[in-house]
């Protein structure tokens, strides 16, 4: 309950003040990420917006369990480009809503019972991308002839869950630009339901009805021309892309795709089609033909090719066992797709009809044996991509591939691969990328690479390799090599690696690799290290701008024995997983990392131990990284955030991710020292439901520089159950005392604003007072009603001789009565401070006569004078102020003194005559007024 409180003061505070440091940017619904700060080090995904992920951003934004939208997108940036919108619960959506994101070019909205209200995505000049997805098919969605006015820049539109019936061609008449229209699970049943809204583009080139419930392509489904020409009499569409995937229709009747005759590229999925109806239906040409699921066990692939001269067939995971290329022809066929079916060996001859092709992926099948080159005989082929990876090969034979001249990428990952003959690869003379990871190779002979002159990425990582032959990469201009072996392994074959690598990865027991062994590698980049027991001469690596370490428990650099990463003078990032047994080796290299200031991206994954064993003190970590952008650290042991010296030094970090941690503490003074910190990412991370964290807290609602990405929805933990950690610091921490602090700091901060603007008005007052309070603490009023003198004469100097002359003799001698008269330059206490003898003279008379002149306005302390007599008749309410104008003042001269204009209009005051007659008049009336009150001194 305090904490609405304050919410509503704050808030309050926010609107009266207009402070724009009020704007928090802890999230409740939306989360933002920023590609900028971590798009070079890693990869970040929301991971709720599924396949929209995909489209490139700048600032992305996600919203989730969205009801006011115009509160909502306030929490996101203005130069938004990217905005996905799950569980909207809003019943509309009004003209304009989006208006603020003129950048915005992708929009994904998941929402139920929503009224889309025309304009609905005006103001969105750069949007491309419009997905709207309804969350089941029983949904109701309105859609308006206008609803998409606006869009004159939508390229793709997807519309998913929402039946057909809700919109008409109508509705697409603002989108000129279209490109790519698709239509998910939308209760079509009929083709020709989706044809006879496209007479509304012009430029639509992709289409996709998919997961619909289309059971047969009929031939009324086809459109007939109304203006016949010698190209056809049926309407062309000019779509270029056609998906049907996942629609189980088993019937193709004739004609019944007359409106796509020209075709690149066309998909079914989860559909027994034959070819061959498929070519009565009016398609005439095919570039890419994708067919998934089919259930086909036998392929004819070139009787299926030369139909409709199809230059790629893709047939994945359609369990076919056979393939046959002897009817038909191939020739145009450039590549072929066979993955994830239940084929067992390609023949030679199958092969030789496939002459032309270029990109061959039989990867996921049963394959025991490649035969493409049998012998010398063999026709060359054109092959220049070849997959193998996820079969049963087990042997490699001498000029294997000899007939593959062409090629340049063959993957062979995954096999059974025990053993490769010398020679191989001999005639693989274009060959640019090996992979053979993933195998049971146990022996890399002198031969085994032999002519391999331009591979330039060579990939060996998990086998079993025991011995390598110390000429292995004699003749080899590697890029990339990835390659693990056994400790026992002489180390002495690196001596023949060439010093052109680029990115070297390592897995092995003991990586032993000393200044004897090894050339400086001057164009290297990225070193990847996996192994336990690390003795390595860094120098040669000096230049890798990348270090990732995975499971080192011992590292020494031989170049530099006081500091494992003190020879990577370049390095940029650093990726450091330790060893779940190590608790003790690690610390050097933890405690080495300072030596590397050039670094901007820091991973440290499983480092707990190793924090607690060592007792490392998490305060000197990341000393010296001032050039560091991004942190993140995954079960790291640093769970408690309680120093601002923890990371004093990271001045130009701006993305910290805290990842698989038990957080014991968190203190906002931790953050204060990082200046251009913008993200704070909590991942898998858990909190115990504890009101230390309330300051925490506090800070995040009250910055407007850090964002705390989905901290809104964090979870803590008591007595083993989880629940919302703001609800619980709001609602179990925020003290009675909280809140009267809150209103105090409040007050006294306004309180402190009006002193600051009313200072000039209120200050002499407020003295008075004070001056009033201090004489009733010293018992100075239990004789309020009697006084020291009769009247205290406030003038300027340059009028005192009137005042001795003739104010003095008149009151002081001329009788009865005689007055006491008090003036400052005769009875003012010596060495007490002016202010205080004035106000001890004016309350200790009964009367205070002003002589008001030119002089006596322009005086200060004159004015003074005239302000404390003013307050003293105000707060004693009694009539005690009296105005001789010595000098002949206008009513336009007095106007710039406004208090003493407003006193002559409630108060009589008298004029100096000229005239010596009057004069004496003018002492009658003044003595009268003075005696009146009747004369009571002490």
């Amino acid at each position: 309950m305090m904490n609405s409180y304050s919410s509503v003061f704050s808030r309050l505070f926010c609107l009266i003040f207009a402070c724009s440091f009020c704007q928090s940017v802890l999230r409740q619904n939306c989360q933002v990420l920023e590609k900028k700060y971590y798009a070079q080090y890693m990869d970040l995904k929301f991971d709720r917006c599924g396949e929209f992920e995909k489209f490139n951003f700048s600032i992305a934004v996600h919203c989730d369990q969205v009801e006011n939208l115009h509160v909502t997108l306030k929490e996101a940036p203005p130069e938004t480009d990217w905005l996905c919108l799950t569980n909207y619960r809003g019943d509309t959506m009004e003209t304009g809503v989006f208006s603020q994101f003129t950048r915005l070019n992708a929009l994904y909205i998941v929402t139920r019972n929503v009224e889309l209200q025309p304009g609905s995505f005006s103001g969105l000049p750069h949007l491309t991308t419009l997905w709207i997805e309804a969350e089941s098919t029983h949904t109701n969605i309105t859609f308006y002839k206008d609803t998409f006015y606006g869009l004159n820049s939508l390229r793709e539109l997807k519309i998913s869950y929402i039946h057909l019936s809700a919109f008409n061609s109508s509705l697409f008449n603002h989108l000129h630009l279209l490109d790519s229209l698709i239509l998910e699970n939308n209760n079509i049943g009929y083709l020709s339901d989706v044809t006879a809204l496209l007479g509304t583009f012009k430029n639509l080139k992709k289409l996709s009805v998919i997961s619909n419930d289309i059971y047969k392509l009929r031939t009324v489904d086809c459109i007939t021309s109304q203006n016949p020409t010698s190209y056809g009499a049926f309407v062309d569409f000019n779509i270029s892309h056609l998906d049907l995937s996942n629609n189980r229709f088993d019937i193709t009747e004739p004609k019944s795709l007359c409106n796509f005759p020209h075709l690149e590229i066309f998909t079914i999925g989860t559909t027994p089609i034959k070819i061959e109806d498929l070519y009565e239906s009016g398609i005439k040409t095919i570039k890419t033909i994708s067919l998934q699921n089919t259930g086909l066990d036998i392929f004819e692939i070139c009787a299926s090719a030369s139909y409709f001269k199809v230059e790629e067939l893709l047939l994945m995971f359609s369990w076919i066992y056979k393939i046959n290329t002897f009817g038909g022809s191939c020739k145009n066929l450039k590549k072929l797709n066979l993955s994830g079916n239940d084929l067992d060996k390609i023949g030679v001859r199958q092969m030789q009809k496939l002459s032309n092709l270029l990109e061959l992926d039989v990867s996921y099948n049963n394959l025991e044996s490649l035969t493409f080159c049998k012998n010398e005989s063999v026709p060359m082929l054109k092959l220049v991509y070849l997959n193998a990876s996820f079969n049963y090969l087990l042997r490699l034979q001498k000029g294997q591939f000899a007939c593959l001249k062409e090629l340049k990428s063959l993957s062979l990952e995954s096999n059974k691969i025990n053993h490769i003959a010398d020679f191989a690869f001999d005639g693989l003379d274009q060959l640019q990328l090996l992979n053979l990871q993933h195998n049971n190779l146990f022996r890399i002979g002198e031969f085994t690479f032999s002519n391999l002159f331009l591979v330039r990425h060579l990939n060996l990582y998990e086998n079993v390799v025991s011995t390598f032959n110390s000429g292995a990469f004699r003749n080899v201009f590697l890029e990339d090599i990835t390659v693990t072996y056994d400790y026992n392994v002489d180390s002495y074959w690196w001596k023949f690696i060439r010093r052109s690598l680029r990115n070297i990865s390592v897995k092995t027991n003991i990586f032993d690799l000393r200044e004897d062994v090894l050339d400086a590698f001057p164009f290297l980049e990225s070193l990847q290290i996996d192994s336990p027991n690390v003795v390595l001469s860094c120098a040669p690596f000096s230049e890798a701008k990348e270090l990732r370490l995975k499971n080192t428990i011992y590292f020494e650099n031989t170049d530099a024995e006081w500091s494992p990463l003190a020879s990577f003078t370049k390095l940029e990032k650093l990726y450091y997983s330790g060893n779940p047994q190590d608790v003790s080796n690690s610390s050097a290299l933890i405690n080495s990392l300072k030596d590397v200031p050039s670094l901007k991206f820091l991973y440290l994954h499983d480092i707990d131990k190793i924090i607690k064993y060592n007792q490392i003190n998490i305060n000197t970590i990341f000393q010296r990284l001032s050039q560091l952008k991004v942190l993140h650290l995954n079960n790291s042991g640093i769970d408690r955030l309680d120093s601002k010296d923890v990371f004093s030094d990271l001045q130009d970090l701006e993305f910290l991710i805290i990842e698989n941690q038990n957080m014991q503490e968190v203190e906002s003074i931790v953050f204060d020292s990082m200046p251009n910190l913008k993200y704070i990412y909590f991942l898998q991370t858990t909190f115990p439901c504890s009101c230390k964290f309330n300051g925490f807290l506090s800070w995040l609602e009250s910055n407007t520089r850090v964002s705390a990405i989905n901290f809104y929805h964090q979870k803590c933990l008591t007595k083993d159950v989880s629940m919302n950690f703001i609800f619980f610091l709001n609602n179990s921490c925020r003290s009675d005392l909280d809140f009267i602090m809150f209103i105090l700091s409040f007050f006294s901060t306004l309180l402190f604003m009006c002193l600051s603007l009313f200072h000039e008005s209120i200050r002499w007052y407020i003295l008075y007072i004070i001056y009033t309070v201090k004489c009733w603490l010293n018992h100075r009023l239990q004789h309020k009603d009697e006084y020291e003198y009769d009247v205290f004469v406030s003038y300027n100097t340059n009028d005192e001789l009137w005042v001795t002359e003739q104010l003095l003799p008149n009151l002081e001698q001329n009788g009865p009565p005689i007055f006491k008269v008090c003036i400052h330059n005769r009875d003012f206490e010596v060495g007490r401070g002016i202010i205080e003898n004035i106000m001890d003279s004016i309350y200790n008379s009964r009367w205070t006569v002003c002589i008001i002149t030119h002089n006596y306005l322009q005086s200060n302390w004159c004015s003074l004078e005239m302000r404390m007599a003013m307050y003293k008749l105000l707060t004693e309410s009694k009539d005690s102020l009296i105005l001789i104008f010595l000098d002949k003042i206008s009513r336009e001269e007095l106007q710039y003194y406004h208090r003493l204009t407003k006193l002559l209009n409630k108060k009589t005051y008298l004029d100096w005559p000229d005239h010596e007659n009057r004069q004496q008049l003018f002492w009658a009336r003044l003595r009268k007024v003075i005696a009146k009150s009747g004369r009571k001194l002490k």
